[in-house]
């Protein structure tokens, strides 16, 4: 059985600093059924105690989360595949370039997912197929305000 830590450790913190494909497993608020989402615009704190992500701001993944805190994020970085797990809050609505909300994920358990004897030897990349200023203006507000302390 794989080790559950109480943080994510140094070098996975390293790699969850945005532009990242991350999974965001919630619970739909009127069925109760788990619900996938991806999620991109990311960032793990020092310490590996919190995470933040932004949502566009009437994402289904925000909802279920004001009704239920409890979230799993599927990750993959440093060689590997993890399940963390733990209790998320919603901000209120931000109003820039685009309506957002902040969702702020204070770490409860890290665990080490993949199969036995396998190694993640390349990530998963992606593109943003929409006007490139525009993307790098998104990035540059979101990221600032997911870095706030």
């Amino acid at each position: 059985m794989a080790k559950v830590e109480e943080r994510i450790h140094d070098e996975l913190v390293d790699s969850l600093q945005g532009e990242k494909i991350v999974t965001l497993v919630t619970k739909d608020a009127e069925t109760n059924e788990p619900e996938l989402s991806i999620i991109s615009w990311l960032v793990a704190h020092p310490g590996g105690k919190t995470i933040k992500f932004a949502v566009g701001h009437n994402a289904d993944s925000a909802t279920n989360i004001q009704e239920n805190p409890h979230i799993v994020l599927g990750v993959t970085g440093a060689e590997s595949c993890y399940s963390i797990k733990g209790k998320a809050t919603v901000s209120d609505i931000i109003e820039k370039t685009m309506k957002l909300r902040v969702i702020t994920v204070e770490v409860e358990s890290v665990k080490d997912v993949i199969f036995y004897g396998g190694k993640i030897t390349s990530e998963t990349t992606y593109e943003k197929t929409y006007d490139p200023k525009l993307a790098e203006k998104l990035d540059s507000e979101i990221y600032s305000l997911l870095n706030e302390a």
